[in-house]
């Protein structure tokens, strides 16, 4: 797929669509059924590596990451499961309502997932705003279809079923993103910032914004985890925006025409 934006923006690293689709590549990346696998790599497969990667219910394990691609949220399956998760988005031990059976639980867990149940995720201060968060704040999608796949943007086709396109860019490409995006929408805030895993940031707030009158991009990669993948794949100064597919096409009609044209953004970009 060809796009204007990236023809004018040259981005360092390729832009990433994200599918919804009921069939997968026989040579895409994908997480071994059963095994845990964060999708943000998935991402990174396809934008580092130009591979078509994805997953569905069975290959991808992590509860978050489901509901961050839209495939159920099950985060308050049970109030008891509500409990251990907003001790886990919150101070971990310390947030759990029943500290014996969060113990217990965390003894029982693999070593690498000690700390975090733990000290949990600190990204809420208490476990009430945490559990305020999942009920409410967090998109609750589960779609009609059996995988999401991230592509790179030069192998996805036009009809497909697009929902969203990721960039990763450096603080200079941001600025040009944010800069037509802004320049094709009402008011004066065109970037949500969301609290929450950054593979919500990929996906399903995007796909929230999508249902919006006036769709804004969705910034991401600013949490410890997002961290952590952007320095083992990327680098330490690369952020996400995450463009809803409207957004995206309204940006593509003045790409052309837009802050990428003027001296001063050349001057910028060939400093």
């Amino acid at each position: 797929m060809e796009s204007t934006i990236v023809k004018n923006l040259q981005p360092e690293f390729e832009p990433v669509a994200v599918v919804w689709s009921n069939t997968i590549p026989g040579n895409a990346f994908q997480f071994k059924k059963g095994k845990f696998g964060c999708i943000i790599y998935l991402f990174a497969e396809a934008s580092r590596r130009g591979k078509i990667a994805g997953g569905n219910r069975e290959t991808i394990t992590c509860k978050g990451g489901r509901a961050a691609l839209g495939l159920g949220v099950d985060f308050n399956a049970s109030d008891e499961q509500l409990d251990r998760y907003a001790a886990v988005f919150s101070k971990g031990l310390k947030s759990a309502s029943n500290q014996k059976a969060y113990q217990a639980q965390l003894e029982a867990a693999p070593k690498s997932f000690r700390d975090l149940l733990k000290y949990g995720e600190r990204r809420h201060c208490t476990a009430e705003l945490a559990k305020d968060w999942i009920l409410y704040g967090l998109p609750h999608y589960d779609i009609p279809y059996e995988y999401v796949l991230f592509k790179p943007l030069s192998r996805a086709d036009a009809d497909e079923n697009i929902r969203a396109v990721i960039f990763p860019g450096s603080p200079i490409e941001l600025a040009g993103l944010i800069t037509l995006a802004g320049s094709v929408m009402p008011g004066t805030d065109p970037v949500q910032v969301p609290q929450g895993a950054d593979c919500n940031s990929l996906a399903a707030f995007a796909y929230a914004q999508a249902d919006l009158d006036a769709p804004r991009a969705v910034m991401g990669m600013l949490d410890v985890d997002g961290r952590e993948v952007m320095q083992k794949r990327f680098r330490d100064d690369i952020l996400t925006l995450t463009l809803p597919i409207p957004l995206f096409h309204r940006m593509e009609e003045e790409a052309a025409e837009c802050v990428f044209q003027i001296p001063a953004w050349k001057r910028l970009v060939e400093h």
